[in-house]
């Protein structure tokens, strides 16, 4: 752990129910291929029912072992918040996440992946009564605005799903 990384300011907060369409595909498991496939191919655009044109959910969740960083895996959907789930095209899913208590962090700005990866490390240093509760590891998201740039200095939220 980089003793100068610290914990971006945060606050705790319940975020109701809601519903993401994303592109399946089994080949971009990767976070960093999924952001990449996702930006260069527009498959934003794909998506019906936008609620926030190119505003960008990255979705972690069904972790597994989420205590052992050898063991740890969990499901990631990278898409867009709709208003509702119909008339999608081959290839698209839809992850709904519950209403849920969250920490959001306000993350950067930095340069990808330096500020994810930042953001991400310093959640080991906060104990539960700093996150505002014990995590949970069921849902924990990411957002990025309309305006994200990929490879200069963005800023983001990062949501962890706390016990209530």
């Amino acid at each position: 752990m980089n003793p100068q990384i610290q914990a971006p300011k945060r606050k705790v907060v319940e975020q109701p129910s809601f519903t993401i369409v994303e592109e399946l595909d089994p080949n971009t498991g990767q976070i960093r291929k999924a952001h990449e496939d996702y930006f260069s191919q527009q498959i934003h655009d794909k998506i019906p029912h936008r609620l926030h044109p190119k505003r960008t959910y990255c979705i972690y969740y069904e972790y597994q072992s989420p205590n052992d960083q050898n063991e740890n895996r969990y499901k990631i959907v990278l898409g867009e918040m709709v208003s509702e789930v119909n008339d999608l095209s081959e290839g698209l899913v839809a992850v709904t996440v519950p209403a849920h208590r969250f920490c959001c962090f306000d993350c950067g700005p930095g340069p990808i992946p330096k500020v994810v990866i930042d953001a991400w490390s310093s959640l080991s240093t906060l104990s539960p009564e700093e996150l505002g509760g014990v995590r949970s590891y069921d849902f924990d998201f990411e957002v990025y605005p309309e305006d994200i740039n990929l490879k200069e200095n963005i800023k983001f939220e990062l949501f962890i799903g706390i016990q209530k």
